[in-house]
């Protein structure tokens, strides 16, 4: 470069300007665009299980959500003290969701593990059950069929 002349750096300073601009204004861009894998699609099942694995390390929190096929869902909060074992948390889990299903769904607890199914496969319908918030350390909260 020590050896060309005036009008070639200028035009080699004006390319490089020229390439950083497009860069800096092709990045906002890019991130504009939506991703389909922000969306998490939701499964009705006629069974679920809850699992929980750990031990509270402090006081915290947990919400789920019970969602019929169809209609509103039911949301509720499970307080959880420091030391709490698993089997005390699932038996937490087990009453509220008791409240929230109501008679159309049976909750059977199993040690650390909750069971909902559906009362009647005629008349109760496929249900969702999802953790909204986790405010937690300590403890695995674990969604399966």
């Amino acid at each position: 470069m020590f050896g060309t002349s005036l009008s070639q750096r200028l035009r080699f300073l004006f390319a490089i300007v020229l390439v950083a601009a497009f860069c800096a204004t092709a990045v906002p861009v890019l991130a504009d665009e939506p991703t389909t894998a922000d969306t998490i699609p939701t499964i009705y099942s006629g069974s679920y299980s809850v699992t929980v694995k750990g031990k509270a390390q402090a006081n915290g929190t947990f919400t789920m959500k019970f969602t019929p096929y169809q209609e509103e869902g039911v949301t509720f909060t499970v307080n959880v003290a420091q030391r709490m074992s698993a089997k005390k948390i699932a038996a937490d889990i087990a009453k509220e969701l008791t409240i929230a299903t109501g008679a159309r769904f049976k909750v059977k607890q199993n040690g650390s593990k909750v069971i909902v199914k559906k009362a009647s496969k005629k008349k109760s319908p496929n249900f969702n059950i999802e953790i909204v918030s986790q405010k937690l350390t300590g403890v695995s909260l674990l969604i399966g069929k």
